[in-house]
């Protein structure tokens, strides 16, 4: 049986399944080999043993787990091509009145604007919101179980949130919930106006009048929410961690070198963002290996994320 229907690519399978028998895989040229080690581990299907050696999930627990997180994608797929009624009935309207497409909708009352927001989350695989000064109110229980259900799923979810809105010790606590849960919360001391964006392609804008009235403008343009999450990113990378956690040691290059080895696919690419020469990038690289007791950049960055570096 194969488990490409699962994700597995034919050399993940392999390398999973020599892994299993504990056996030294040597299956695929070295760049392909630590590619297929680090989308097992990203599946939670390889760990690091004791001596730091990787070491196969039992088949009982990782693919079982792939299993029941592949049926969830598998429904959540189904109710997507379900609300492409919706999308029909727009294009039928763009096809008859091409002049009058409508990509920006303004939505009144903090409840209608909250269930719209809900219904799109449902099926997300990503949302990044920015809130306001004053601490957010809580979801009603039902719904914020099925956020944390969604969370655990694995769906991306991000927050800006505003240093003054966690002097409340009791919504410092509720942020922390959800931080550690999986939506990770940042701090910065003047968040931009409150959004909400849905899979990088529709974004919210909040606003309250003079007399408490909430509204917002749900906006599909493409090159405006593009902008939007460009925003939000250059926040996101200034802002400081909820729950900061100590990288005692690193200096700016090992840090920065670190962040290259889990974003770049290639040496090449890495080098040319960092201004250093191929040979000079790969000379950091094995230094910083070295500095973390690992005998490749698989076991490295299993390494980097145990202690809270990744």
């Amino acid at each position: 049986m194969s488990f490409n229907s699962l994700g597995l690519t034919a050399l993940d399978e392999t390398v999973y399944r020599d892994l299993l028998r504990g056996c030294e895989t040597t299956a695929g040229d070295p760049d392909r080999l630590r590619a297929a080690m680090e989308r097992l581990a990203a599946l939670d299907l390889v760990q690091l043993d004791p001596d730091g050696r990787p070491v196969a999930v039992e088949p009982e627990i990782g693919i079982s787990r792939l299993i029941r997180r592949r049926l969830l994608e598998t429904c959540a797929e189904q109710r997507r091509i379900s609300a492409a009624w919706e999308t029909l009935h727009l294009l039928s309207t763009q096809h008859c009145e091409p002049d009058h497409t409508v990509t920006i909708e303004r939505i009144d009352g903090s409840d209608r604007i909250s269930e719209r927001i809900w219904s799109l989350t449902l099926d997300a695989r990503e949302v990044l919101a920015v809130q306001s000064e004053r601490p957010r109110p809580r979801p009603n229980p039902e719904r914020l179980s099925a956020y944390l259900q969604r969370l655990s799923e694995g769906v991306r979810w991000r927050t800006i949130i505003s240093r003054k809105s966690v002097l409340d010790p009791v919504h410092m606590e509720f942020c922390l919930t959800l931080h550690r849960a999986g939506d990770l919360h940042r701090l910065v001391d003047d968040p931009p106006r409150q959004m909400v964006i849905v899979d990088r392609s529709v974004a919210f804008i909040r606003s309250t009048s003079e007399e408490g009235d909430q509204s917002a403008l749900m906006i599909c343009q493409v090159g405006v929410v593009a902008t939007m999450v460009d925003l939000f990113e250059r926040v996101w990378a200034q802002a400081a961690d909820l729950e900061p956690r100590p990288t005692p040691g690193l200096t700016p290059r090992e840090r920065q070198v670190l962040h290259l080895l889990s974003s770049s696919d290639k040496d090449e690419i890495a080098a040319r963002e960092m201004g250093v020469s191929l040979r000079t990038y790969r000379r950091h690289v094995a230094e910083l290996l070295d500095r973390l007791g690992a005998a490749n950049r698989f076991q490295g960055a299993l390494l980097a994320k145990r202690q809270g570096w990744l």
